[in-house]
């Protein structure tokens, strides 16, 4: 009795450490600092600061927070969290015993020639409590469990992931929705300074200093600026729509503020420099190390079955000829047992379960890499942008002035018979295309620092309650 309590107290000791490779975090040649990073005003660190108080705009907030509510993209993600949550559970109960209540009925006609004292036919009815363990004597179960814990903890990244990419795609489509607004109000300026010039041409006609060549030229101007009235209302519908699945919503008009401004979304980089470290918090480099770590327990579990198996079981009940002799005095009994399986001849089961495990891990292992190069890549596209979409819409301010100078001169001279009509009409064409590029860029400005805001791992905190 001393040698059965002893030996498994003896197996559990001797299972304290788990075999298979040890985890290892990939050794990566990472930069310092990011390409174009001394360009950026100092502020406080852009990483560091919740959605709510980088998006000024109150009506962007409201956007995000019924994303957040009402995405079923996040709904589908949270739903994730909680089976992998659940399968964690699963894996954890097996390395404790296994118990379950059973019964059993059988009929038996015996052999007058084996057993002559036998009656020809007897009954047999069993019924208490069987209990099966499996000793996990070299920590397959817990390297198991482990995989299992990374793998809902990836999830969990992964749902963070999806709250980022909402935030910024919902940013980001408000923000083009808003240039639409800045480019279709250019329009409807210019079909109205377009319909003075036609207005101007037409007079001039009538009184004999102008050709029907000067007022056709007007009108085509006229008409092409009122061609692109529609065309831009169809696209402000399509990104209302795209903004509207987003918001869980049905397709629908989008309530923003009147005008595009970089003034309400001004996040900017402290000077001091910002740590390549800093985006080990993006959820997608977090969730691609803990299925690294699922990749490496997995090895584990794979190397676990080329040992022996170790299992107890037991069971304590009751039997007899008779229902009622189940439970009475007489019909108690128990059996106490075990075993141990070692593996001799699986078919290579075991060889190539081995090998699949290896190579998952060696994917595993790229794909974390890959995640980390995209990752400075995308926040060294944003930091460009950045800085020369500033410079860019510098310049375009200018122009549009020294455009705007020009329309009014050309028409200054031509009614003063100082020129010509095309002077007016390349004076108006130039203008109206610097006033849409600066609007496109005032666009592009924005959508690059929500760009960066992503590349960076922001946007997944939640927001604190009232």
């Amino acid at each position: 009795m001393k040698l059965a309590t002893a030996f498994p107290v003896l197996v559990i000791l001797v299972s304290g450490c788990a075999i298979g490779p040890r985890y290892h975090e990939p050794v990566m040649e990472l930069p310092q600092t990011y390409r174009s990073y001394k360009t950026l005003d100092q502020g406080e660190a852009l990483i560091n600061l919740p959605w709510w108080k980088v998006f000024n705009d109150k009506t962007l907030q409201e956007l995000i927070r019924e994303t957040l509510l009402n995405n079923y993209d996040l709904r589908a993600a949270a739903a994730r969290v909680d089976e992998a949550r659940a399968v964690v559970g699963v894996t954890r109960s097996q390395i404790l015993p296994q118990t379950d209540l059973t019964s059993g009925i059988s009929r038996d006609r015996n052999s007058q020639v084996l057993n002559p004292f036998l009656p020809r036919l007897t009954s047999t009815f069993t019924g208490g409590f069987s209990t099966a363990w499996e000793l996990d004597v070299w920590g397959k179960i817990r390297q198991s469990i482990r995989a299992s814990q990374a793998e809902y903890l990836a999830t969990e990244d992964a749902r963070r992931g999806v709250m980022v990419t909402l935030v910024s795609d919902v940013a980001q489509t408000y923000f083009t929705i808003l240039q639409l607004d800045l480019e279709l109000d250019i329009a409807k300026k210019t079909l109205k300074t377009r319909s003075d010039n036609l207005d101007l041409f037409d007079k001039r006609q009538r009184g004999g200093t102008a050709s029907g060549l000067e007022v056709a030229r007007a009108k085509a101007d006229y008409e092409q600026t009122a061609a692109n009235i529609p065309d831009l209302e169809r696209q402000i519908e399509t990104q209302e729509n795209k903004l509207s699945a987003l918001l869980g919503r049905n397709p629908g008009s989008i309530s923003r503020t009147e005008i595009i401004s970089k003034e309400g979304f001004t996040p900017s980089l402290p000077d001091t420099g910002l740590p390549s470290e800093i985006l080990k918090r993006r959820p997608d480099i977090m969730e691609a190390e803990q299925l690294l770590r699922a990749a490496n327990a997995s090895v584990g579990v794979a190397v676990g079955e080329f040992m022996p198996q170790v299992n107890l079981t037991n069971f304590v009940g009751g039997g007899g000829e008779r229902p009622s002799q189940v439970f009475n005095g007489k019909g108690y009994t128990w059996s106490l047992g075990g075993n141990v399986d070692m593996p001799l001849f699986k078919g290579g089961k075991n060889v190539y379960g081995y090998k699949a495990a290896q190579a998952k891990w060696q994917q595993s292992v790229a794909f974390y890499k890959q995640t980390v190069i995209s990752a400075f890549g995308e926040v060294a596209d944003a930091l460009a942008g950045i800085e020369k979409l500033k410079a860019v819409r510098a310049e375009q301010e200018k122009q549009v002035a020294a455009l705007a100078e020009a329309v009014k001169l050309s028409i200054a001279r031509y009614e003063g018979g100082l020129s010509s009509y095309l002077e007016v009409l390349d004076a108006d064409q130039q203008y109206y295309g610097a006033q849409n590029s600066l609007a496109s860029t005032l666009g592009s400005q924005l959508i690059a620092y929500v760009q960066l805001y992503r590349a960076l791992g922001g946007g997944w905190q939640q927001e604190p309650k009232p």
